[in-house]
């Protein structure tokens, strides 16, 4: 059963706003989902069309499977090709064609989500912003709160330390949970050596489907709100070479 199978029986049992920010946070990050398509040329070439659905109201939808078992429901002639995509795929698909598809279904023949076309906007844009690399500045009488982090994010520290090993130039790491007038988001403090413009945007993206529903901000070490920041904190990570 694949994570947001899993999410799925939890929503039809016991649905929260907390549940389904977490499935909707493996949809959007991580996730990918089977698809029957048609290829008009016998497969000589890449071109292909997905099966759309159609409901009874004459709504058409994007129908999308999180396993073969769920795929297996849609009664289609079994010589169809499937095809695996993520949720970056089926948002470029449905967005280039916005007048005629309504959004994304889920296992429409099991325990079904649906994500609308205004909403798949939406989070499209949402996860684009938080992949941008974020570069804390501090704006002046900003009221800022930094704590520990209440549940420390372990996967994420993962990655972000195997990254730093790769990376070479890393001496340590700081994580803090920050909060602001604006948002909540991760604080990585980074204590390293070399081109900042090529060091933040490696870890960025190792961090990507580990962030939860937070952005990650990170500074320099050198930098003196840094320095007090982390005054009373110990580093997650340390170069080891």
């Amino acid at each position: 059963m694949t994570k947001v199978s899993e999410f799925l029986e939890k929503m039809y049992k016991e649905p929260s706003p907390e549940l389904e920010n977490e499935m909707l946070e493996e949809i959007i990050m991580r996730a990918n989902f089977l698809s029957y398509i048609n290829r008009p040329d016998n497969g000589k070439t890449d071109i292909f069309s997905i099966n759309m659905l159609l409901t009874d109201d004459k709504r058409l939808y994007l129908p999308v499977f999180t396993d073969a078992k769920e795929l297996a429901k849609w009664p289609i002639p079994g010589d169809m090709d499937t095809i695996e995509l993520n949720f970056d795929n089926y948002s470029e698909i449905i967005l280039d064609h916005t007048h005629d598809i309504e959004g994304l279904v889920i296992n429409p023949f099991g325990k079904s989500y649906i994500i609308s076309e205004e909403w798949l906007r939406e989070l499209k844009a949402m996860k684009e912003e938080r992949l941008e690399v974020r570069e804390l500045k501090i704006p002046v009488n900003s009221k800022i709160l930094l704590s520990e982090p209440e549940k420390f994010p372990t996967m994420l520290a993962e990655e972000i330390s195997k990254c730093c090993d790769e990376i070479g130039t890393i001496n340590r790491l700081w994580l803090l949970e920050m909060t602001t007038e604006k948002d909540e988001s991760w604080l990585l403090v980074v204590d390293f050596k070399g081109d900042k413009n090529i060091i933040f945007p490696e870890i960025n993206y190792a961090a990507k489907n580990y962030l939860g529903m937070r952005y990650l901000d990170m500074i320099s070490y050198d930098d003196e709100f840094a320095k007090k920041s982390v005054e009373n904190h110990k580093p997650f990570y340390y170069k080891t070479k």
